[in-house]
């Protein structure tokens, strides 16, 4: 039994429900693991062309993360993304594939903790790595990304709040209207107008601009509604946001 005898779903398809990803695949439905786990995307490899290259579906992103077909392919993809920039040390490479800035990385940390794994420092060029040490490489890299698994399920096996989202909006246009993903200041997704749009309608003063790109002005409204609401005014939206958002 495949998702065509379910919906119109597609592999590397992801629905949110209340801050909640469920990643699609042809037989299974990945979910409640870490982020790097749902996508078998151990590097957290950004959605690119790049990422497309080496296997990741095209068009298919949960968040800003690519997803892959399978976690050898995710695992190669990481070998592969290495493997490109054998004229970098190890601290430019963190640096460019975790830059300070975006969430908590720390690329020098980062740095140190795969340069450690591998028995070199972290001004090693990446050309003087041989092909064991490339491996260790990637695989610290999942180890610092984070491979927490969740649970598998088949289209018999859904549990009742996914089957019930999926009876109550048949379609792609009807799943992307109701997305209600996990989301803060970075997050850029269709997923999003839906909390910019829910804040306008509860009076967001001035109304913000529903463009799908959760910038500044988003996160201080969210944090105000959150505020308003004895929640823990920290500018995400999870789960306990968005019931208050929808009145759950």
């Amino acid at each position: 039994m495949t998702w065509s005898n379910v919906t119109d779903l597609e592999p590397g398809d992801v629905i949110s429900i209340l801050g909640v990803d469920h990643v699609f695949y042809d037989d299974v439905m990945r979910t409640g693991g870490s982020i790097a786990w749902n996508d078998q995307n151990p590097g957290n490899i950004v959605n690119s062309d790049e990422a497309v290259s080496y296997g990741a579906y095209p068009g298919k992103h949960n968040d800003i993360f690519a997803v892959f077909p399978d976690e050898e392919t995710g695992f190669q993809a990481v070998r592969r993304y290495l493997a490109r920039r054998r004229d970098k040390t190890v601290l430019e490479v963190m640096k460019a594939y975790a830059p300070a800035g975006h969430g908590s990385n720390d690329p020098q940390r980062y740095a140190q903790q795969v340069a450690d794994a591998m028995g070199v420092g972290t001004d090693t060029a990446l050309a003087a790595l041989d092909d064991n040490q490339l491996t260790t490489f990637a695989d610290a890299i999942r180890r610092v990304e984070g491979w927490r698994p969740g649970e598998a399920r088949g289209p018999g096996d859904l549990p009742g709040d996914v089957a019930q989202w999926l009876a109550e909006h048949p379609s792609r246009p009807e799943r992307t209207a109701a997305d209600q993903p996990f989301a803060r200041k970075g997050t850029i997704a269709e997923g999003v107008k839906n909390i910019q749009q829910r804040l306008n309608d509860l009076g967001c003063d001035p109304p913000l601009v529903v463009d799908g790109n959760f910038g500044p002005r988003t996160q201080e409204a969210v944090q105000r509604f959150q505020a308003g609401n004895g929640l823990t005014a920290d500018g995400i939206v999870g789960n306990k946001t968005w019931r208050q958002l929808v009145g759950i």
